[in-house]
Formats: structure tokens, sequence, C-alpha cells
């Protein structure tokens, strides 16, 4: 039998994701960021003329989980059972993920706080993100509050003014959120409480498994030919520096 003839590639593609600092940001009417930067030149790299649009994420997830949703692509995802499911991933991450706790603490550049110490105090968290176990279960018994909001400017805003005892943030999302909020005296916890990567993910069709494996294909050779960390460097920094 002869093989299956691999499927074209799309000439477009609309991409979706919530305003998430400094990966998917709104300037206006342009929508730029960290992963929309990568994304942008993986897509020039596969001919494919890629737009990007705005999605509060709880919306977002519903609509990928629809048979018939308005989201064919969206990102950043992390892998989960339920979502492989309808969603085609690839093998190449977009990002890598680590969570940690921050809190007040002026003066000390790595303070001595640890999940267990948040025992009756509350927690900010971003609304509908994916939660590092400890926290979920600690949580449901008893042990601290989840206080959620919308988005992580506003979880910070309420850790400086002593609304919340602590935030639970993306690592690198925390400390950028910090800097252009101008707040002092919060830090970031170590080590941090969960490590997952984050994908480019696809409504599952006919022509997914092909568009998955076209920007694993770029994502690979931007790794490789330093693209994506050029990019990383030009928001986040290089590895120690400040922000």
């Amino acid at each position: 039998m002869a093989p299956a003839a691999a499927q074209a590639l799309p000439a477009r593609l609309v991409c979706h994701d919530d305003i998430f600092a400094p990966y998917f940001m709104q300037n206006g009417a342009r929508i730029e960021g960290l992963n929309v930067d990568v994304l942008r030149e993986a897509a020039s790299r596969l001919g494919i003329a890629i737009e990007f649009r705005a999605m509060p994420w709880r919306r977002l997830e519903t609509e990928l989980a629809k048979p018939q949703g308005a989201v064919d692509c969206a990102f950043a995802m992390s892998r989960t059972p339920e979502r492989e499911r309808y969603l085609e991933y690839g093998k190449v991450p977009l990002q890598p993920t680590e969570y940690v706790l921050f809190v007040r603490q002026p003066g000390v550049a790595q303070p001595a706080v640890r999940l267990e110490d948040m025992a009756g105090k509350v927690i900010g968290v971003r609304a509908g993100f994916r939660l590092p176990d400890a926290v979920a279960q600690g949580a449901a018994e008893g042990r601290w509050t989840l206080a959620e909001v919308s988005t992580d400017t506003a979880n910070f805003q309420k850790l400086a003014l002593h609304r919340v005892d602590a935030v639970l943030a993306n690592s690198s999302v925390g400390l950028y959120t910090v800097k252009q909020l101008k707040l002092a005296g919060i830090v970031p916890v170590s080590p941090a409480l969960t490590h997952f990567d984050t994908f480019i993910v696809f409504r599952k069709s006919a022509a997914s498994p092909e568009l998955a494996s076209a920007f694993d294909r770029v994502l690979k050779q931007m790794r490789q030919d330093g693209s994506i960390a050029r990019i990383t460097t030009a928001y986040l920094g290089t590895p120690g520096q400040e922000l």
C-alpha cells in the first residue's frame, strides 16, 4: 500500500493566547512578546502568514475542548492526558516553565520560606492556570487559601498591598512583572515548586500532525542556530542578570 500523502501546510494560521507578559502582550493594536516573536519567526520559515489574537485563558481552554470550537491553534499549553485527546502536540517545547512562590521579604535575596510555611495564609494564583500538585492538594485540605485573579499584575499588586501573603507565578513572568510595576521587597522563593514544558498546540485534524511536525522542525533549528536564545535574551536578559 502506498504511504499517505503529506498534508499541505496552511497558508495562514490564527493562533491564540492570553495576555501573559513578557510572553504575550498587547501594545495598542499590535500583539508582541517573547513567544510571539519565536512563533512569528518559525511561521515565516515555514511560509505561513501567522496572526495572533488574545483570549482569556479559561475561554481559550473551553474553545479548544469543543468539537467545533472557534480556536484551532493556541500556546503555550502544558501537556496533559486530557488535552492530548483533542489537541495535537509536537515534541519540541516552546518554553520550559517553572512555578515559584513570590513573597514580601525586603533585603533578602533568597528567603528561607517553604510551601509548608503558607499554612493558614492566602496564596494569589492566576485563574485557570495549572497548579503544582502540592499547592492544589494543600488548598483542597484547607491548609491555605487560594485567591484567584485574572492577571499577574493584579496578583503582585495585591501582594504589595498585603492583601495576599504570597503569589504563585511563572518565575520569569513574576520577575518581569515586579520590575515593570517597580515593586520593592518582593522576591522569589527557591527552589521552584514545579517544572514542565509548554507547547504550541493545534486542534486535531487530518492536517494537524504535519503542522505540529513542521513547527517541531523549525523550532529545533531555531534552538540550534541561536535564534530562540537571542529572542529570549531580548526580553529576559542573560541567565543570572537582573531584569
